[in-house]
C-alpha cells in the first residue's frame, strides 16, 4: 500500500471516529452508547488491518435468558488497570469484554488511552486509542467538566457488566451484548441507568483483543435493555454473570 494510500485511509478513519465520539453519551440518559477502549503505551500501532483470524467451526452458544449466572473466568494479570489474561474460551472472551467495560475510567482521557492500547488489537493500537481519548474528553465536555483531567470523588464514571447475549461466536472471534448498569457523577451529583454496550472479540497476541470492528461493525439488533434479573430480562435473553474470585 502506497503512503497516499495509507494517509487517505487515516484520515477517513479519523473522520469516522470523530462522527462515533460526538454521539458517545445518550442523550437524557447521560450514559457512554459505547465502549471506550484502553493500553499500556507499548507501542502505537500503525493503522494497518490485519485480517481476523479464521474461525475453524462454530461455537455453540447458549439459548435463552437465565438469572442463574454464569462464572466467568479471572484474569492472570492487570496492566493499566486493565485484567487482562483469559482462556482461548466462549467464556474467556465474554469475560475479557465484561472486565475491559467495567475497567472504563471515561473520565481521564489519559488512562482511557493507555487503557485502549491494552485491550485493542494488533496494528489499531494507535487508531483505536485516539478513539479513547477523544470519546473520554467529549464526555467530559458533554457533562460540564474541562476537556481533559481525571476521575476524583466528585467527578466519575462506573460500569458495572450484570449480564450477556452472544451474538456469534466462532474459535477466534466473538460478538457479545452486556447489560451494565452506570453511574456516572458530576460535581458530586450522580446518575444511574442501564443500558447496552456490544462488543467484538477476537483471539490475538494469546489474549482477547477488542477489535476495531467494534466502533464500526456491530449488529444493528440488540437485545432491549432491562432490568437486570428481571423476569422481562430472561425474556429478551439476558443470561447473568459473575467473576471468579
Amino acid at each position: 500500500m502506497s503512503l497516499a494510500s495509507l494517509d487517505q485511509r487515516r484520515r477517513a478513519a479519523r473522520r469516522r471516529l470523530a462522527l462515533l465520539a460526538a454521539g458517545v453519551l445518550v442523550a437524557g440518559a447521560g450514559i457512554t452508547a459505547f465502549f471506550v477502549l484502553g493500553s499500556d503505551g507499548s507501542g502505537s500501532g500503525d493503522g494497518r488491518r490485519e485480517a481476523a483470524p479464521s474461525a475453524s467451526a462454530p461455537v455453540a452458544i447458549p439459548s435463552g435468558g437465565s438469572n442463574t449466572p454464569t462464572l466467568l473466568p479471572k484474569a492472570k494479570e492487570v496492566k493499566e488497570g486493565v485484567p487482562v489474561g483469559y482462556p482461548h474460551t466462549l467464556e474467556g472472551a465474554i469475560s475479557a469484554a465484561a472486565h475491559y467495560t467495567d475497567a472504563n475510567d471515561l473520565f481521564t482521557p489519559d488512562a482511557a488511552e493507555r487503557q485502549a492500547r491494552v485491550i485493542a488489537e494488533p496494528n489499531m493500537l494507535g487508531m483505536i486509542g485516539s478513539y479513547a481519548r477523544m470519546s473520554a474528553q467529549e464526555a467530559r465536555k458533554s457533562r460540564g467538566l474541562p476537556e481533559n483531567g481525571e476521575s476524583d470523588t466528585a467527578n466519575f464514571y462506573a460500569n458495572q457488566s450484570r449480564a450477556y447475549v452472544i451474538d456469534s461466536a466462532e474459535p477466534d472471534k466473538v460478538t457479545v451484548w452486556l447489560l451494565v448498569d452506570s453511574t456516572i457523577s458530576v460535581k458530586g451529583v450522580s446518575e444511574n441507568a442501564t443500558a447496552v454496550r456490544g462488543a467484538i472479540m477476537i483471539w490475538a497476541d494469546g489474549d482477547w483483543k477488542m477489535s476495531f470492528d467494534t466502533l464500526t461493525g456491530l449488529p444493528d439488533k440488540k437485545p432491549s435493555p432491562e432490568t437486570p434479573g428481571s423476569a422481562k430480562a430472561v425474556e429478551a435473553g439476558w443470561r447473568g454473570l459473575s467473576y471468579e474470585k
